[in-house]
């Protein structure tokens, strides 16, 4: 058997198709026995799609690049999946390493570019190793804490022969608590005067909803979603719901100022920008989970699903908190209409696609979105680096998965990964699309206001672009919104691509101190 058969039936027994990527010379070898492969036309935008769809089926994809330039040109989808820890495997062609000390053309050390963004990395040696090593990288990725791993591929390799041994596929377990945690996680709560818990998105990892909302009604306490979730970390419909924690040192502190005791559950703490305020100081902080790295506080690692319901038999009842109703949201609603405020758009967005997967890079309204919008089990994704261009392409990879996923996203932030839209057409995925435009950057004026003065009146935070236009030149059906938005159902009907473009309101929002 050769090395590129090996590397087909391994991929294929480890349940790692399809395969995401764009081609060069390199990786041909590799791809002789492939047919199950998703072409992208921007290396990043396959990391992006891989990314998505590993998080939305809690299953790893693989993705291959083409050589240090397919590396280099997906660096920044490459952290954030490090970021959303998602257990992507990333192969990429190496040149033939019989010449490889002349430096040849497309020649790169890519095991030390690739650096630690990613949890393992090594370069294929002989054939051989082929069928053991994507095993290995591929319980590498599933180890918590979960993330991307890399194989270089060298081209020789691939057309060497071996005597091949199938691998195993790979099976993790999450499964584990702890028993000693549980009862002093118990006791700090019982013996608080007014705790507090934090939701984070290890409750969508893990399906942990229902033991997150019994743990909350039987203490009774009010309930948060950690700074800036990349995922569901709550079902903000329950009346426990208090809100999302803002990523500022100040505000937090703020928001949490009466509470003795905060119990962070499967979340963390993801600041910007500084502010001079120490953190929860002279306040009890726990953290357990298994993904996450908290700075401040006691951290134990356990399952959170099985820790919360093993939780919800030691805890006792300490405040009866219940979300007052916000009677002001239907005039704000009303009063942002003439405008197309973003209370009001986000109000008619969440009424016509309620039951949809929401990929959010709305960026300047991300805040409105999650407070509107809101968060429901397996429904809402971002991205945890803060990448522009990654939603469309991660939307598109969970689309392979549902035909029910609605990406919302900026103007700016859509232009970083455009070319995603060849690759829906072509594999005819029902991604629907909101593009908010609002004439700029919104996001770096706001913080012009604050930090830099006079900056977001330059030239270079504002344009105008044509997005209707460049979707219809990719064969996507697309339309300009009008003030009743009804073109959201338009939006919504049929499974193909379409795209809808918003004119938002163009005020800069206040979105720091």
């Amino acid at each position: 058997m050769k090395g590129y058969e090996a590397f087909a039936d391994a991929i294929e027994r480890l349940e790692l198709l399809p395969v995401f990527g764009n081609p060069g010379s390199t990786e041909l070898s590799s791809l002789k026995n492939i047919d199950d492969y998703i072409l992208t036309h921007f290396d990043g935008i396959a990391v992006g799609m891989a990314d998505g769809l590993t998080q939305f089926s809690s299953k790893p994809q693989l993705v291959n690049l083409h050589t240090i330039l397919g590396l280099g040109n997906s660096m920044a989808y490459i952290y954030s999946a490090k970021k959303n820890r998602s257990p992507i495997v990333i192969t990429a062609g190496q040149q033939d390493l019989r010449h490889a000390n002349m430096e040849p053309l497309l020649w790169g050390d890519l095991v030390n570019f690739v650096g630690n963004n990613v949890k393992f990395r090594y370069e294929v040696k002989n054939a051989s190793e082929i069928p053991s090593v994507l095993r290995q990288a591929k319980v590498e990725a599933l180890t918590v804490p979960m993330g991307p791993v890399f194989i270089s591929l060298p081209s020789n390799v691939m057309d060497e022969n071996l005597d091949y041994l199938p691998p195993e596929n790979v099976s993790v377990s999450y499964d584990f608590s702890d028993e000693d945690t549980e009862n002093l996680v118990a006791d700090e709560i019982n013996n608080s005067k007014n705790p507090t818990l934090v939701f984070g998105w290890e409750i969508d990892l893990f399906n942990a909803f229902s033991e997150a909302e019994r743990v909350a009604e039987k203490i009774g306490c009010p309930v948060f979603a950690e700074p800036l979730a990349h995922r569901s970390p709550f079902n903000s419909t329950h009346r426990q719901f208090a809100g999302n924690l803002l990523p500022g040192t100040t505000l937090i502190n703020l928001k949490l100022l009466d509470n003795d005791l905060v119990v962070f559950v499967g979340g963390d703490v993801t600041l910007y920008p500084y502010l001079p305020s120490p953190l929860l100081e002279g306040k009890k902080v726990i953290f357990v989970g298994q993904n996450i790295d908290p700075k401040i506080g006691k951290f134990y690692k356990v399952n959170v699903k099985k820790f919360l319901n093993e939780l919800e038999k030691k805890v006792v009842r300490k405040a009866s908190y219940s979300r007052s109703v916000d009677y002001s949201l239907a005039t704000k609603i009303a009063n942002e209409k003439e405008r197309m405020g973003a209370t009001y758009v986000m109000s008619k967005i969440k009424k016509e696609f309620q039951d949809y997967v929401v990929v959010d890079e709305a960026i300047s309204n991300s805040t409105v979105l999650r407070d509107v919008i809101g968060y429901s089990p397996g429904k809402y994704f971002t991205s945890k680096s803060g990448q522009l261009g990654w939603a469309s392409p991660a939307a598109a990879g969970i689309s392979l998965k549902t035909d029910q996923v609605l990406a919302i996203v900026g103007e700016g932030s859509f232009m970083y990964s455009v070319q995603v839209l060849w690759t829906i057409k072509n594999y005819d995925l029902p991604v629907k699309f909101i593009i908010l435009r609002n004439g700029g950057y919104g996001i770096l004026k706001s913080y012009s206001l604050s930090y830099a003065p006079g900056v977001e009146k330059k030239k270079f935070l504002s344009f105008d672009l044509p997005i209707e236009e460049i979707a219809e030149s990719y064969g996507i059906e697309s339309k300009v919104a009008g003030n009743e938005l009804e073109e959201l159902k338009w939006l919504r009907e049929g499974k193909s691509s379409r795209l809808l473009v918003i004119d938002i309101d163009r005020t800069i929002p206040k979105l720091f101190l």
